[in-house]
Protein backbone atom coordinates (compact mmCIF):
# COMPACT_ATOMS: atom_id res chain seq x y z
CA UNK A 1 0.00 0.00 0.00
CA UNK A 2 1.50 3.36 -0.99
CA UNK A 3 1.49 6.35 1.38
CA UNK A 4 0.03 9.41 -0.31
CA UNK A 5 -1.91 12.33 1.18
CA UNK A 6 -0.43 15.58 -0.03
CA UNK A 7 -0.67 18.48 -2.42
CA UNK A 8 0.82 17.92 -5.87
CA UNK A 9 1.15 20.33 -8.75
CA UNK A 10 -2.29 19.51 -10.16
CA UNK A 11 -4.23 19.08 -6.93
CA UNK A 12 -4.34 17.15 -3.67
CA UNK A 13 -3.80 13.40 -4.00
CA UNK A 14 -4.87 10.71 -1.54
CA UNK A 15 -4.31 6.94 -1.64
CA UNK A 16 -6.57 4.43 0.13
CA UNK A 17 -6.11 0.68 0.41
CA UNK A 18 -8.56 -1.47 -1.56
CA UNK A 19 -10.13 -4.10 0.67
CA UNK A 20 -13.45 -5.45 1.92
CA UNK A 21 -15.18 -2.30 3.25
CA UNK A 22 -16.11 -2.50 6.93
CA UNK A 23 -18.70 -0.35 8.68
CA UNK A 24 -16.14 2.36 9.44
CA UNK A 25 -15.21 2.62 5.76
CA UNK A 26 -18.85 2.72 4.65
CA UNK A 27 -19.57 5.40 7.26
CA UNK A 28 -17.27 7.78 5.36
CA UNK A 29 -19.65 7.65 2.39
CA UNK A 30 -22.88 9.48 1.59
CA UNK A 31 -25.98 7.26 1.95
CA UNK A 32 -26.47 7.31 -1.85
CA UNK A 33 -22.87 6.12 -2.27
CA UNK A 34 -23.43 3.28 0.17
CA UNK A 35 -26.52 2.25 -1.78
CA UNK A 36 -24.54 2.29 -5.02
CA UNK A 37 -21.75 0.24 -3.45
CA UNK A 38 -24.16 -2.44 -2.24
CA UNK A 39 -25.49 -2.84 -5.79
CA UNK A 40 -22.03 -3.72 -7.14
CA UNK A 41 -20.28 -7.08 -7.29
CA UNK A 42 -17.67 -7.83 -4.62
CA UNK A 43 -14.56 -6.87 -6.61
CA UNK A 44 -16.01 -3.69 -8.07
CA UNK A 45 -17.48 -2.77 -4.66
CA UNK A 46 -14.04 -2.86 -3.01
CA UNK A 47 -12.53 -0.62 -5.71
CA UNK A 48 -15.50 1.76 -5.79
CA UNK A 49 -15.63 2.29 -2.04
CA UNK A 50 -11.87 2.85 -1.79
CA UNK A 51 -12.00 5.32 -4.67
CA UNK A 52 -14.85 7.34 -3.14
CA UNK A 53 -13.15 7.38 0.26
CA UNK A 54 -9.96 8.66 -1.36
CA UNK A 55 -11.85 11.30 -3.33
CA UNK A 56 -13.76 12.53 -0.27
CA UNK A 57 -10.50 12.95 1.64
CA UNK A 58 -8.83 14.71 -1.29
CA UNK A 59 -11.78 17.09 -1.73
CA UNK A 60 -11.83 17.87 2.00
CA UNK A 61 -8.13 18.75 1.85
CA UNK A 62 -8.29 21.36 -0.90
CA UNK A 63 -10.49 23.99 0.73
CA UNK A 64 -12.77 24.55 3.75
CA UNK A 65 -16.36 23.39 3.51
CA UNK A 66 -18.24 25.41 6.16
CA UNK A 67 -21.60 25.01 4.40
CA UNK A 68 -21.28 21.22 4.37
CA UNK A 69 -21.65 20.95 0.58
CA UNK A 70 -19.22 18.05 0.41
CA UNK A 71 -20.95 16.03 3.12
CA UNK A 72 -24.34 16.65 1.49
CA UNK A 73 -23.33 15.66 -2.05
CA UNK A 74 -23.08 12.05 -3.20
CA UNK A 75 -19.96 11.44 -5.30
CA UNK A 76 -21.57 9.25 -7.94
CA UNK A 77 -20.71 9.21 -11.68
CA UNK A 78 -21.89 10.87 -14.87
CA UNK A 79 -22.82 9.10 -18.11
CA UNK A 80 -19.15 8.77 -19.08
CA UNK A 81 -18.10 7.32 -15.74
CA UNK A 82 -16.45 10.46 -14.39
CA UNK A 83 -16.94 11.08 -10.67
CA UNK A 84 -19.43 13.83 -9.90
CA UNK A 85 -18.12 16.39 -7.41
CA UNK A 86 -19.62 19.53 -5.80
CA UNK A 87 -19.59 22.74 -7.88
CA UNK A 88 -16.31 24.63 -7.92
CA UNK A 89 -14.23 21.47 -7.58
CA UNK A 90 -12.85 18.85 -9.96
CA UNK A 91 -11.73 15.31 -9.23
CA UNK A 92 -10.51 12.03 -10.67
CA UNK A 93 -10.05 8.46 -9.39
CA UNK A 94 -7.82 5.54 -10.36
CA UNK A 95 -7.25 2.13 -8.82
CA UNK A 96 -4.79 -0.68 -9.34
CA UNK A 97 -5.20 -3.92 -7.43
CA UNK A 98 -4.59 -3.01 -3.76
CA UNK A 99 -4.71 0.77 -3.98
CA UNK A 100 -7.08 3.54 -5.08
CA UNK A 101 -5.82 7.07 -5.70
CA UNK A 102 -7.90 10.24 -6.03
CA UNK A 103 -6.93 13.72 -7.16
CA UNK A 104 -8.99 16.82 -6.34
CA UNK A 105 -8.57 20.54 -7.02
CA UNK A 106 -10.47 23.79 -7.06
CA UNK A 107 -11.96 24.16 -10.54
CA UNK A 108 -10.42 27.47 -11.72
CA UNK A 109 -10.95 26.54 -15.37
CA UNK A 110 -9.00 23.27 -15.21
CA UNK A 111 -10.15 19.65 -15.27
CA UNK A 112 -7.93 16.93 -13.79
CA UNK A 113 -7.00 13.29 -14.26
CA UNK A 114 -5.06 10.72 -12.26
CA UNK A 115 -3.74 7.23 -12.95
CA UNK A 116 -1.87 4.75 -10.76
CA UNK A 117 0.02 1.78 -12.17
CA UNK A 118 2.12 -1.01 -10.68
CA UNK A 119 5.61 -1.44 -12.13
CA UNK A 120 6.10 -5.14 -12.77
CA UNK A 121 7.37 -7.33 -15.63
CA UNK A 122 4.82 -7.58 -18.43
CA UNK A 123 4.14 -10.77 -20.36
CA UNK A 124 2.75 -8.87 -23.33
CA UNK A 125 4.52 -5.98 -25.05
CA UNK A 126 1.93 -3.22 -25.56
CA UNK A 127 4.42 -0.59 -26.71
CA UNK A 128 3.21 -0.62 -30.33
CA UNK A 129 -0.33 0.19 -29.15
CA UNK A 130 0.56 2.71 -26.44
CA UNK A 131 3.58 4.53 -27.87
CA UNK A 132 4.04 6.61 -30.98
CA UNK A 133 6.97 5.65 -33.25
CA UNK A 134 9.03 8.50 -31.77
CA UNK A 135 8.26 7.35 -28.22
CA UNK A 136 9.18 3.76 -29.05
CA UNK A 137 12.55 4.96 -30.33
CA UNK A 138 13.20 6.69 -26.99
CA UNK A 139 12.53 3.76 -24.62
CA UNK A 140 15.12 1.05 -23.89
CA UNK A 141 15.23 -1.38 -26.81
CA UNK A 142 16.18 -4.50 -24.83
CA UNK A 143 13.36 -6.41 -23.12
CA UNK A 144 13.40 -6.12 -19.34
CA UNK A 145 12.06 -4.14 -16.41
CA UNK A 146 13.58 -0.83 -17.58
CA UNK A 147 11.68 -1.04 -20.85
CA UNK A 148 8.50 -2.22 -19.10
CA UNK A 149 8.73 0.69 -16.65
CA UNK A 150 9.13 3.23 -19.46
CA UNK A 151 6.10 1.83 -21.31
CA UNK A 152 4.01 1.70 -18.11
CA UNK A 153 4.92 5.30 -17.30
CA UNK A 154 3.86 6.49 -20.75
CA UNK A 155 0.64 4.49 -20.46
CA UNK A 156 -0.15 5.98 -17.04
CA UNK A 157 0.56 9.53 -18.21
CA UNK A 158 -1.71 9.11 -21.22
CA UNK A 159 -4.47 7.64 -19.07
CA UNK A 160 -4.28 10.63 -16.71
CA UNK A 161 -4.31 13.00 -19.68
CA UNK A 162 -7.32 11.29 -21.24
CA UNK A 163 -9.27 11.65 -17.99
CA UNK A 164 -8.36 15.34 -17.80
CA UNK A 165 -9.40 16.08 -21.39
CA UNK A 166 -12.55 13.94 -21.49
CA UNK A 167 -14.86 16.65 -20.06
CA UNK A 168 -13.80 18.87 -22.96
CA UNK A 169 -13.84 16.35 -25.84
CA UNK A 170 -16.33 13.71 -24.60
CA UNK A 171 -15.08 11.11 -27.07
CA UNK A 172 -12.71 8.18 -27.27
CA UNK A 173 -9.09 9.36 -27.54
CA UNK A 174 -6.48 7.00 -28.96
CA UNK A 175 -2.99 6.49 -27.60
CA UNK A 176 -1.50 7.85 -30.81
CA UNK A 177 -3.11 11.28 -30.30
CA UNK A 178 -0.45 12.43 -27.84
CA UNK A 179 3.22 11.86 -27.10
CA UNK A 180 4.60 12.23 -23.59
CA UNK A 181 8.20 12.93 -22.66
CA UNK A 182 8.73 12.36 -18.91
CA UNK A 183 11.85 13.72 -17.20
CA UNK A 184 13.53 12.17 -14.13
CA UNK A 185 12.40 15.11 -11.96
CA UNK A 186 8.72 14.25 -12.47
CA UNK A 187 8.00 16.89 -15.09
CA UNK A 188 6.52 15.93 -18.46
CA UNK A 189 6.51 17.54 -21.89
CA UNK A 190 3.08 16.87 -23.40
CA UNK A 191 2.90 16.86 -27.20
CA UNK A 192 -0.67 16.68 -28.54
CA UNK A 193 -0.70 15.14 -32.02
CA UNK A 194 -4.39 15.89 -32.64
CA UNK A 195 -6.22 19.25 -32.76
CA UNK A 196 -7.57 19.18 -29.22
CA UNK A 197 -7.51 22.96 -28.74
CA UNK A 198 -6.54 22.43 -25.10
CA UNK A 199 -3.72 23.42 -22.80
CA UNK A 200 -2.54 20.17 -21.16
CA UNK A 201 -0.06 19.54 -18.36
CA UNK A 202 1.14 16.29 -16.80
CA UNK A 203 3.47 15.12 -14.04
CA UNK A 204 4.50 11.88 -12.38
CA UNK A 205 6.02 10.47 -9.21
CA UNK A 206 7.27 7.07 -8.12
CA UNK A 207 6.02 5.63 -4.84
CA UNK A 208 7.66 2.31 -4.15
CA UNK A 209 6.58 -0.04 -6.93
CA UNK A 210 3.82 2.29 -8.10
CA UNK A 211 3.74 5.21 -10.51
CA UNK A 212 1.20 7.98 -9.88
CA UNK A 213 0.54 10.28 -12.83
CA UNK A 214 -1.55 13.44 -12.78
CA UNK A 215 -2.75 15.80 -15.50
CA UNK A 216 -4.90 18.85 -16.00
CA UNK A 217 -6.46 20.52 -19.04
CA UNK A 218 -8.31 23.68 -20.00
CA UNK A 219 -9.51 25.39 -23.15
CA UNK A 220 -7.05 27.55 -25.09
Amino acid sequence: MIELDRALGHGHAVAVAVGDPDEAALAELHPDERARARALGPVRRREWVAGRRALRRALAAIEPDPAGALAAAPLLADERGRPLVPPGRVGSISHKRAVAVALAAAERGWTVGVDVELVAPRRIDVSARVLTPAERAAVPAAPGLARDRAVILAFALKEAIYKAIDPHLARHVGFQEVAVWPAPDGSVAVEPLAPWGLAVEAAWLALGEHLVCTARARRG
